[in-house]
């Protein structure tokens, strides 16, 4: 009984000296760091605008927030332009402990852009003669939209070509066209948001046919002469007068008879046409048949070069290759 009564003394007094060793150990240990204050101002901002993050910490050894900010003191505020909704988080620590709290930064979406409501603006409209039977009509807008034309022999058009390809740069071939033939068009387009501009009617004329004939120039001449001189076709000859004169050989090159050649002589001062003068060769010329051409007209001191031009007798131009 004895040994029992002096064991159980043994585990009381280990007992007391375990509980005092822990409450002294409790005692001695320091409280967490608090955060006093932790927000932002203004907590809702619209872009491009910024906020001031304020914090005030007790008892703290570091304290830091994220976001880039990194380590603070444990009082101050700082200016932040976040691009998007965010949160900031401070965290603070000490012997005791760690503590954190989080902000919430709220950023507004952008407005929506106004309504586009403006048509395209149509500039530089004109139309080309690829051929007799086809034509290409160009214009340009301030902003990328679509290519509509309308096109016919008269104002009700009639006929329409299209791209749906938005550009500022438009350009539209139209084919099946007759030839030496005025035709009427408008051009219009559409940006992406449904407003479509129309320019007003314009007309173009296509090419006149091509003769079926060809001829080859083997010579050709121009200069001024008198009238005591021998003289070509064109107007007749006052004596003691100067004339301008064109004159040169042909062979007809065609698969068929060339009974009449209308040959144009055209007085230029530099890119100006000042006058001109027609002679009508009559055939038949057979198929390689070589003839010759000699026009005359009244001088004009200004003139400084002489063609000639050469068309069927339907007046359709004939295709030339020099020798």
């Amino acid at each position: 009984m004895a040994i029992k009564a002096k064991l159980g003394r043994y585990i009381a007094i280990f007992c007391s000296l375990a509980l005092l060793l822990f409450c002294s150990t409790v005692a001695c240990r320091p409280e967490p760091p608090e955060i006093v204050i932790f927000g932002a101002t203004p907590s809702e901002i619209n872009p491009g605008q910024s906020t001031n993050l304020k914090w005030g910490i007790r008892d703290a050894t570091s304290v830091t927030i994220d976001q880039g900010i990194g380590e603070v003191s444990a009082s101050g505020s700082v200016e932040v332009s976040p691009s998007k909704t965010i949160a900031y988080t401070l965290t603070a620590t000490n012997a005791g402990g760690t503590v954190s709290k989080s902000v919430v930064v709220y950023v507004n979406p952008p407005p929506a852009p106004p309504a586009d409501t403006a048509p395209p603006v149509i500039k530089k409209v004109s139309a080309s003669s690829e051929s007799d039977t086809s034509a290409v009509i160009s214009w340009t807008t301030n902003e990328p939209s679509s290519s509509h034309v309308d096109y016919g022999t008269t104002v009700e058009y009639g006929l329409t070509a299209t791209s749906d390809e938005l550009t500022d740069a438009h350009s539209i071939n139209l084919s099946g066209l007759e030839p030496d033939t005025a035709y009427h068009y408008r051009v219009k387009s559409k940006d992406e948001a449904g407003n479509e501009a129309s320019s007003a009617d314009n007309t173009f004329f296509t090419a006149q046919e091509k003769s079926p004939y060809s001829v080859e120039l083997l010579s050709l001449e121009w200069g001024r002469r008198s009238a005591d001189l021998s003289f070509g076709s064109g107007i007749w000859p006052i004596e003691g007068e100067k004339y301008l004169f064109v004159k040169g050989t042909l062979r007809n090159t065609s698969n068929a008879i060339l009974r009449t050649v209308i040959c144009s002589m055209n007085c230029w001062k530099d890119d100006t046409l000042v006058k001109y003068e027609v002679y009508v060769h009559h055939g038949p010329a057979l198929p390689g048949y070589v003839f010759d051409f000699d026009i005359q007209t009244s001088d004009d001191p200004t003139v400084n070069n002489v063609t000639v031009d050469f068309a069927d007798s339907q007046g359709r131009d004939i295709e030339v290759t020099e020798k």
